[in-house]
């Protein structure tokens, strides 16, 4: 087995499509639209990465403490995903520069690995880890 694709809830697709397209180059690959539901989804990719983008027309906000990631850890269910790359400084420096907001500062893995969390538009966690 291994991981098909992971779904977010979004308040915008279109915001979201260009924040994961401008900052992690995942591209358009399927739209789909819900009308009596009131959903829009979108599937966008890079390689072996797969979102699958949710935007509901009546959608609750993410928590204000799903967005940290300390208290975040603490309550049941999925908490993030991770991207792996390898020049975390230049990704770490460029996310500061435009501004994304960094939900955890850069910190080390018990394997020695360094990694950082950013938030999305919508506030889910993001972690960058430095690939081994």
């Amino acid at each position: 087995m291994r991981l098909g694709h992971v779904a977010i809830s979004v308040s915008s697709i279109s915001k979201s499509i260009a924040f994961y397209s401008k900052y992690m180059g995942l591209k358009v690959s399927a739209r789909y639209n819900f009308k009596d539901k009131g959903l829009k989804l979108v599937l966008i990719k890079k390689g072996d990465i797969t979102l699958e983008l949710f935007e509901f027309k009546k959608h609750k906000p993410l928590p204000q403490y799903r967005k940290t990631l300390d208290s975040d850890l603490q309550t049941l269910g999925v908490k993030h995903f991770s991207l792996e790359t390898n020049d975390i400084d230049s990704v770490y420096k460029r996310f500061k520069k435009a501004r994304v907001g960094i939900a955890a500062d850069m910190r080390v893995f018990a394997d020695g690995r360094r990694y950082f969390f950013i938030n999305d538009p919508d506030g889910n966690l993001i972690e960058i880890m430095e690939m081994k």
